[in-house]
C-alpha cells in the first residue's frame, strides 16, 4: 500500500516493505518524525534557545537553512530528530555533546513519550504525526553552559512562566505537555 490518501480508519500506522496490506510501505504524505527534546535543568529553570544562522544545524539536526531562518526568532528546546538508527538516548547524549557542548556522563530521566497528529502545514489535508521522546536532564551548579556558535542566545527560564514565553517550531505545545506530566 503506499501513502496515497486512504480511510484513516481502516489503516495501521506500520510502516515497513513488509506491511500488511492494512499498512504503509512508504511514509504517509503529511510525513512522520521521530524527535527527541530535552528538559535541560537547573533548580526550578529550564534552557531555552534561539537559533542563529549557521552552517553546523544541518550537520547536527538535519535542518536546512531556510528552516532555521524561519524559527530563528521565537525559543526553542534543544533537541533533534533521530537519525537512522539511532536510540532515543543516544540521540539525547548527541544533543547535549554535540549541540549544546555540554560535557558527557550527565544523567538522563526515563523519556517520556509524547505524540502529537495534526494536519501538515506542508501539505495541507494530510495529517502529519510526531512521536517524541522527551529526557529531563538535571544540572548541578557546577555544570556550566556557555553559548554555541549556531545559537543567538541560550537563556534559563523559570518553570512557572515558561508558557508565557515566545516559542519557535511549535515547541510550545512540547513544554506544555511537559508540564501537564510534571504536575501529575
Amino acid at each position: 500500500m503506499s501513502s496515497e490518501k486512504k480511510d484513516r480508519d481502516d489503516t495501521f500506522l506500520w510502516l515497513a516493505p513488509f506491511a500488511p496490506p492494512k499498512g504503509y510501505t512508504n511514509v504517509p504524505a503529511g510525513g512522520m518524525c521521530l524527535c527527541v527534546f530535552l528538559f535541560v535543568i537547573k533548580g526550578r529553570q529550564v534552557l531555552l534557545g534561539k537559533y542563529k544562522e549557521h552552517p553546523a544545524w544541518e550537520k547536527i539536526t538535519g535542518m536546512d537553512e531556510k528552516r532555521v531562518k524561519n524559527n530563528q526568532h521565537g525559543l526553542t528546546l534543544p533537541a533533534s530528530h533521530l537519525k537512522f538508527g539511532e536510540d532515543p538516548l543516544d540521540a539525547a547524549r548527541r544533543i547535549v555533546k554535540e549541540i549544546l557542548l555540554l560535557p558527557e556522563g550527565l544523567s538522563y530521566s526515563e523519556p517520556v513519550v509524547q505524540t502529537f497528529f495534526y494536519e501538515s502545514s506542508i501539505v495541507p489535508g494530510e495529517m502529519h504525526f510526531d512521536v517524541l521522546f522527551l529526557y529531563d536532564v538535571i544540572l548541578d551548579d557546577s555544570v556550566k553552559t556557555t553559548l554555541p556558535p549556531w545559537y543567538a542566545s541560550l537563556e534559563w527560564f523559570e518553570t512557572d512562566i515558561l508558557m508565557n514565553q515566545k516559542f519557535a517550531r511549535q515547541h510550545e505545545d512540547v513544554v506544555s505537555a511537559w508540564l501537564k506530566k510534571r504536575v501529575k
